[in-house]
């Protein structure tokens, strides 16, 4: 048999509108099918759009909770289990409220990084070969001069037009 205690919220809650539809229950908590299924039924009619409350039908009655053909024993709650079921049912319905939580970085200890003592011969000595090298280009390259040549006359020459 099913006590008040193990059920899940909805089905408490189908066990509490019950109790509240007909107190008749309380004192003889054994329901009939059809009583079920009536007092199921008009549960859902009176439930007016999304707000109402949504119960649903007690299939899981009918397996556990058999005392003979027809005839269950409803899993009737103490005063203590009711006043549980009014705190889990308010706690549900309490929308809630997300906590903020701070990140925590580690910061990693910084590498060092030994660096050696440049080389100071050798890049004087890589200079000084690129500034001769550069110094032996221009140096062989021909003279231009602007005001004895023209670009424009050198292309007709060639036969361009511009």
């Amino acid at each position: 048999m099913l006590k008040f205690a193990n059920l899940t919220l909805s089905q408490k809650r189908f066990v509490v509108t019950v109790l509240e539809s007909n107190k008749q229950y309380k004192k003889d908590p054994q329901i009939t099918l059809k009583e079920c299924a009536a007092i199921y039924y008009t549960i859902r009619d009176q439930r007016t759009g999304a707000k109402g409350e949504k119960i649903g039908y007690p299939n899981w009655l009918f397996n556990k909770n058999k005392v003979e053909r027809g005839v269950y024993q409803l899993p009737i709650p103490t005063d203590v289990e009711l006043s549980a079921y009014a705190k889990e049912l308010a706690e549900k319905n309490t929308p809630k409220v997300a906590k903020a939580k701070a990140k925590v970085v580690k910061l990693a200890k910084a590498k060092t990084v030994k660096v050696k003592a440049p080389a100071t011969t050798a890049v004087a000595k890589e200079d000084k070969m690129e500034v001769s090298r550069l110094q032996k280009i221009v140096d062989e390259s021909v003279e231009f001069n602007d005001d004895t040549e023209d670009f424009n006359a050198i292309l007709r020459e060639n036969g361009i037009t511009v």
